[in-house]
């Protein structure tokens, strides 16, 4: 038994050195025909049209041994990429957002090939990034940011795939970008943010809701996402304070002030209404893609007579105006659902408003009174003035 067992997985192994693992099939057992006094049981990879066979001396053994085979290529089989690729978005479940885990995994699986993670070398890994940079989209060719964004996961997955002892080596390692991406989107100029201001107000005082959206994503800074699942219990205070519950990110959650010429319009809008139904689109079966937005912003441009922006370029021009307003990085960042300053800085924030940001906190360190004509009043004071006004301050 030990023997026909051995005969039968160095013909299985030899079969798998040199075709595909994935249709490998077992056929038979076939009865001998004169002169061969032996059953047959064939092994077929049908990519390449490769057989194996083991003969048996009964049909019982025979019988016997094809279980046997088919548990064996179960055991043998490699990993492919779109298995290995579900464990890793399995791992990604236990601390990221859903809506990251899935975006993480539909680039993986649209950017890897269902092969044996065996089969990708170095030589595999560069010809399949190439091939994504010249890959034509839906929308034309696909930005560098896209498939830079491609590369950076693939790395980030190989390097858990090594780290788990499920693959040797990263092949994707010395695979270089190509081409420059452009950090973030184009936003509007303070001209064009101003009459597409003017639009938005006079729409949503008409009581177009998409309208009063996008004001509401552009006076807090949110996510398309976070504006469309925005919830009637999250608006309080007669709409002055929005609490963004959940987003993308961790950070995403937080607590809001509305400009009150929005929240004017945004408080009816939530009246008499379930805490749990969403504020906007409610008449949707579920909540709409971003695309919504897209929409609306888009037909709203137009109204003004401005290029067409995308509704999240809106989140770039609250930081860079917030900036220019003397708001500090810190602040900035937290209103936008970021972690770090420097992703703000480097999605969102025109450069001009960081540095002038910067310039001005220079000059506030160094000459505090120098600039501000209530600052130079104070500075002027004397030591009783400051106390009789402080006094007059706080007893108001």
């Amino acid at each position: 038994m030990s023997a026909r067992r051995s005969r039968a997985r160095e013909a299985l192994e030899n079969l798998l050195k040199n075709c595909d693992y994935t249709a490998v099939q077992i056929f038979g057992p076939y009865p001998p025909t004169p002169p061969r006094t032996r059953w047959r049981v064939q092994i077929y990879e049908p990519l390449t049209k490769t057989k194996r066979s083991v003969t048996l001396a009964t049909r019982e053994e025979a019988e016997l041994l094809i279980p046997q085979l088919r548990e064996e290529i179960a055991r043998s089989r490699p990993l492919s990429c779109h298995d290995a690729i579900r464990q890793f978005v399995a791992y990604k479940e236990t601390y990221v957002q859903p809506q990251s885990v899935k975006m993480i995994g539909e680039r993986l699986l649209s950017f890897l090939p269902d092969m044996p993670l065996a089969h990708i070398n170095e030589s595999k890994a560069q010809q399949i990034y190439v091939a994504e940079t010249k890959r034509v989209g839906k929308f034309g060719p696909i930005k560098a940011a896209s498939h830079h964004a491609s590369l950076r996961t693939t790395k980030e997955f190989f390097k858990w795939l090594v780290k788990k002892s499920l693959a040797r080596s990263n092949p994707f390692a010395a695979v270089e970008p190509i081409g420059r991406a452009n950090a973030g989107k184009v936003q509007p100029t303070e001209t064009d943010a101003q009459k597409l201001d003017a639009v938005l107000f006079e729409a949503a005082r008409a009581g177009e809701e998409g309208a009063l959206a996008l004001l509401v994503q552009l006076y807090l800074g949110l996510r398309s996402s976070e504006v469309l699942k925005l919830e009637v219990a999250a608006v309080e205070r007669e709409g002055r304070k929005v609490t963004v519950i959940r987003g993308k990110t961790r950070n995403a959650r937080r607590a809001l002030d509305l400009f009150p010429k929005v929240s004017e319009l945004l408080w009816p809008l939530c009246l008499d209404r379930p805490g749990t139904e969403r504020v906007f689109a409610r008449h949707l079966p579920r909540c709409p893609a971003p695309n919504y937005m897209w929409k609306r912003m888009h037909h709203y441009c137009r109204s003004a007579g401005i290029p067409e922006y995308c509704p999240h370029s809106l989140r770039g021009l609250h930081s860079s105006l917030a900036l220019v307003g003397g708001a500090t990085s810190h602040h900035v960042a937290a209103s936008l659902g970021h972690a770090s300053f420097a992703t703000t800085a480097k999605h969102y924030a025109d450069p001009s408003a960081v540095d002038n940001s910067r310039a001005k906190r220079f000059v506030a360190a160094m000459k505090p009174a120098d600039g501000d004509p209530l600052a130079q009043l104070v500075a002027s004071m004397t030591a009783e003035q400051k106390a009789r006004l402080l006094e007059l301050l706080t007893t108001r």
